[in-house]
């Protein structure tokens, strides 16, 4: 406990890696619930995410393939994302204080600390996406970013960043998406335009939890959980292709 009376939790800043081994990752966090962690991640290349519900046969999946993009399936809902240009963030930390509850409302808090930072970052208006009139929702569409939800972030009425949840014996996992440049299959979402300050960022997010993050490293065992569970789960068509 620090004398501000916040707690200490884990930062982890990830080399680009494949879609199975990112998706493990925090797959592992939520398994060990080893500490409370906050990790920002990229691609090593393009990859397509469906979402957990989704069924692949919905997606170009083929094209996709075509243009060097990997697949993946999420363990969280939601519909498909194409991680290319981005930074991805997620969070895991027990369910207490703000975290207590409603994952929606902690949710909220979560994309409401995020707001004026990615504002000052975009030099654009950003709010919640239930306070904006949106411009990149395409009905129907199989896409994430063009079916937004109301407590996704949106710039000038487009869809910046969304985030899913998922939790597991008292604990939490968010993860999301800030599209940093529109990939070519969703070109009218919102983008950031410019490289992302991430220790601002990092502070965005201690204003939103009771946690101040200091940068650490991943333990041997969750090093190991990864591997098992990209190779096991995520890398397999058995589980990508499910539905």
């Amino acid at each position: 406990m620090m004398n501000t009376g916040r707690l200490t939790a884990r930062l982890l800043l990830d080399p680009p890696l494949d879609g199975a081994l990112n998706m493990a990752r925090d797959e592992a966090l939520l398994e060990l619930r080893t500490l409370p962690t906050l990790r920002f991640y990229r691609w090593s290349k393009p990859t397509l995410s469906l979402g957990y519900f989704q069924k692949a046969s919905d997606l170009p999946l083929d094209a996709a393939r075509a243009r060097g993009c990997e697949i993946v399936r999420r363990t969280t809902g939601g519909k498909a994302i194409l991680h290319e240009h981005e930074l991805t963030y997620s969070i895991c930390l027990p369910e207490t204080g703000v975290f207590t509850g409603d994952p929606a409302e902690s949710m909220e808090t979560l994309h409401t600390s995020l707001l004026n930072e990615l504002a000052q970052q975009s030099g654009q208006t950003v709010s919640l996406r239930k306070e904006s009139v949106m411009t990149s929702d395409i009905a129907q569409s199989e896409w994430c970013f063009e079916d937004s939800s109301p407590l996704d972030i949106a710039l000038e009425g487009r869809k910046l960043l969304g985030s899913a949840a998922r939790r597991r014996k008292g604990w939490v996992l968010f993860h999301g998406s800030l599209v940093l440049t529109a990939p070519q299959e969703t070109p009218r979402i919102g983008a950031l335009g410019a490289e992302p300050d991430i220790p601002r960022l990092v502070r965005a997010f201690e204003q939103g939890t009771q946690y101040t993050f200091a940068e650490g490293s991943w333990t041997p065992e969750e090093l190991s959980s990864a591997r098992r569970i990209a190779k096991e789960k995520f890398a397999l068509d058995s589980f990508t292709l499910l539905r």
